[in-house]
């Protein structure tokens, strides 16, 4: 039987790499290097072959649905748009958090983001492309954000039988997620899968939340903004790292 591209490998054979290698991950993070008397050396190096070669199959269908996005944004400009390939690192951690997901399901090992100036005009590709394209499935975090205060418009399309991500986000809506994910880097600490202090959570929720007054044309109230002001009083010395630092002590 043909395999993926021509190969013999199946995508049972890459599921089972992306379990193993998670499974290698989890019990190193617990035991450090004694992991590796566990876990035979060459079946982790495998693994690791058969998670690039299904990262690298996701290139060419990205390219086409990041070409087809950008033609779709030419009525919409000024808008930017990003593509990239989930890196490695990545891939194998987002398994760790959901073991229960086969790699070959994972939706957005490829993916394209575009950022456009409003609500709107974000609507409008949305129906351009609901209506051109084969859409597996949409998530609407603007009209139901994530509790994390997260927003914006997911795409799940499939293109050469690989399953590409969409993202359309207003400009706040951006800097509102590249804000938490920087200090998600400068901290060490997965803020997007919930870790870390909830006190940062309500603050950056409540931050969310008055972006998107501001997009819908509104003001806060006085008893908003106070709040606002308690919740970044209490979460600033986790954002500036001191509050981490003291719980580990």
């Amino acid at each position: 039987m043909t395999g993926l591209e021509g190969t013999n490998i199946s995508k049972g054979r890459i599921d089972r790499a992306g379990r193993l290698r998670a499974e290698f991950l989890v019990r190193w993070r617990e035991v450090g290097n004694d992991a590796l008397q566990e876990f035979a050396t060459g079946d982790i190096v495998e693994a690791d072959g058969l998670i690039a070669l299904w990262r690298s199959l996701h290139a060419r269908p990205l390219s086409m649905v990041g070409a087809n996005l950008r033609y779709y944004l030419r009525e919409q400009a000024p808008s930017i748009t990003a593509q990239r390939l989930k890196r490695h690192a990545t891939i194998v951690d987002k398994l760790t958090r959901e073991p229960r997901m086969n790699l070959t399901q994972m939706a957005d090992i490829g993916g394209c983001r575009a950022i456009l100036p409003d609500q709107e005009k974000v609507d409008a590709v949305t129906r351009r492309v609901q209506k051109n394209w084969t859409i597996l499935r949409t998530r609407d975090y603007v009209r139901e954000p994530k509790p994390s205060g997260y927003r914006a418009v997911h795409h799940i399309v499939r293109r050469k039988d690989r399953l590409i991500e969409v993202q359309l986000r207003t400009p706040l809506q951006d800097i509102w997620a590249s804000q938490v994910e920087r200090d998600s880097r400068r901290l060490g600490i997965g803020l997007k899968s919930g870790l870390g202090s909830e006190l940062m959570h309500a603050y950056y929720a409540q931050m969310s939340e008055l972006f998107a007054l501001w997009e819908a044309g509104s003001d806060p109230d006085a008893e908003f903004m106070q709040r606002l002001r308690d919740n970044h009083q209490a979460a600033s010395p986790y954002i500036e790292g001191e509050g981490e630092r003291r719980r580990q002590r």
